[in-house]
């Protein structure tokens, strides 16, 4: 027999039923449709929860969360402009295949003189975000449960669109309904499939293997490596994957525009690459030139339509962990021997670009009170802990930033460029550092990005006293614009912007700062990074000329 417990307003039984689904943060903006809301998970002590300044920050700051904690992010807004402030924030996460939920008021149906009075549902549909609607004070919990599976088995932003007029109607939870989101487990690719893989594997001589951000659970990556180990493979990453396979011997880093000469050398080689949970997009292929004329082998985890996937020699569905050991255990049954690609003179050549990497980078001749920017981030690197999340706006710095600053982990790097808008790394960097709190969050960005994404955002980080360190790379100019106009031989000045003091704006709002002009400041800010006990700013100044895109 089912029994319910008392009613109470919906508001408080929807903040109650958060923690059940495994919310523990919750990022956002209040407004009159979801103020009460907020109110109780705070009032009740139900999670944390973080007041952002701007909708789109709260929602990217739950993409931030998403991508540095591997769990389903959860923000919160109100209904109109609140919706309309995070639009670019929603098709970020939804091109992106993060996890989110966003908890958004709404306008009550026949109340057509309120202000903030707007047809929701195309807008939400429009950036790429799947709506559910909650229906009814009866559905309403059955309805949040929906939100909560398709966000975390799909991978996807899903705007949880909550009626104002409905939040204070009584309802009770059914004792005996406990909401549940089950994991899903897949078998291994089709036996055929697999078979025609290992036939192509076999005959490879230089056969390398590729993991993408898909392939980045224990399981999946512990399988992958003994595959590369059976068939004497390199390994090779997609950016959002780096450090995957940190401490394996031939690991090659990056697959890429960010590949160091030896990777190139082992990637145009190749003439078998098996790609796990990788979408083998124009930026890990070079736009086909690292595919040319080779067999490629795509192993996915889901026939989910992505319009950035080249299409491969073969293409495999299936879990992926699952699928690379039954392609081991093929080779083993079938005494296949191993290519010998991994060779004395491959690792040789690797450690040689580990050692280059070591070295700081001699500076280029810049303008006067400018710093190279790879001699300054590469020095910057030195100073930050070796541990650390990276979240990087978009800019024409953003490459020299991931080439720069590397990660060792795939969830430490924070990638804030799907929608190709500049202003979301702040946002992201600030829901990754709640997430982590055994080591640092770095955040490269642009002066244009910084400056979109809201300043007033700092004030957030200075109350949380989150370990957030900004690396402010202050060109005074829209990068890719300054770019275009130069290479037409045109003027550059629409594309410059009056140099702000970053640095002194972020100390008077009680946050730590440096300005770097030269090599003596630039080792202060070393310093001050040794030193930081809260958010700290480095506003490194650079030459517009000598950045490369």
């Amino acid at each position: 027999m089912m029994h319910s417990l008392p009613e109470k307003p919906l508001h408080q039984l929807l903040a109650e039923m958060l923690p059940e689904f495994g919310v523990s943060h919750l990022f956002g903006v209040v407004g009159d449709a979801n103020l009460f809301l907020v109110r109780h998970y705070r009032s009740e002590q139900l999670g944390r929860y973080i007041a952002c300044t701007h909708e789109a920050n709260a929602v990217l700051a739950a993409l931030g969360f998403a991508q540095a904690s591997g769990r389903t992010g959860v923000a919160t807004i109100t209904h109109g402009p609140a919706l309309t402030n995070a639009v670019t924030a929603l098709a970020e996460g939804a091109k992106g295949g993060i996890p989110l939920v966003v908890l958004c008021g709404d306008t009550a149906p026949g109340d057509t003189q309120h202000l903030q009075k707007i047809d929701q549902k195309p807008i939400i549909e429009a950036t790429g975000a799947t709506l559910v609607e909650m229906r009814s004070p009866e559905t309403a919990i059955a309805d949040l449960e929906r939100a909560f599976a398709i966000a975390t088995h799909r991978h996807t932003t899903v705007v949880f669109n909550m009626r104002v007029d409905l939040q204070w109607s009584n309802a009770a939870r059914h004792t005996s309904l406990k909401p549940c989101i089950p994991a899903v487990r897949m078998a291994a690719a089709a036996p055929a499939e697999i078979e025609d893989a290992v036939g192509m594997l076999a005959s490879a001589r230089h056969p390398l293997i590729l993991a993408g951000r898909g392939a980045t659970d224990p399981q999946a990556r512990d399988a992958i490596v003994r595959l590369a180990h059976r068939v004497e493979a390199p390994l090779a990453t997609t950016l959002k994957a780096q450090g995957l396979f940190e401490g394996e011997a031939f690991d090659i880093g990056l697959c890429g525009g960010l590949s160091h000469p030896t990777a190139i050398d082992v990637i145009m080689r190749s003439d078998c690459i098996v790609a796990f949970g990788a979408s083998l997009s124009k930026h890990t292929t070079e736009e086909g030139a690292y595919t040319q004329g080779k067999r490629v082998i795509q192993v996915l985890p889901d026939a989910e339509d992505n319009p950035r996937l080249d299409r491969p020699t073969l293409r495999l569905i299936g879990d992926l962990a699952e699928t690379a050991d039954a392609m081991t255990g093929l080779l083993d049954a079938a005494e296949i021997p191993g290519s010998q690609a991994t060779s004395p003179d491959l690792a040789e050549h690797l450690a040689g670009e580990a050692a280059s990497f070591d070295r700081l980078p001699e500076p280029r001749e810049t303008a006067p009170g400018t710093l190279d920017i790879d001699h300054a981030l590469r020095r910057l690197h030195q100073a930050l802990p070796v541990e650390r999340v990276l979240a990087a706006d978009l800019g024409r710095f953003v490459t020299t930033a991931w080439r720069n600053l590397p990660v060792k982990r795939p969830q430490d790097l924070v990638y804030s460029c799907h929608f190709g808008a500049i202003g979301c790394g702040l946002g992201e960097a600030l829901g990754a550092a709640v997430a982590t709190t055994d080591r640092p969050t770095v955040l490269a960005v642009g002066d244009g990005g910084f400056q979109l994404s809201g300043l007033s955002e700092l004030s957030t980080v200075i109350r949380e006293k989150l370990d957030l360190i900004i690396l402010l790379c202050n060109d005074g100019s829209y990068g890719a614009e300054h770019v275009q106009l130069t290479r037409r031989g045109m003027s550059t000045d629409i594309s410059m912007i009056d140099t702000a003091d970053f640095a002194a704006t972020a100390s008077a709002m009680g946050m730590d700062a440096v300005r770097v002009s030269d090599t003596a400041s630039l080792e202060t800010a070393c310093d001050a990074i040794a030193r930081r006990n809260g958010p700290l700013l480095i506003d490194i100044r650079l030459d517009p000329e000598k950045i490369e895109p």
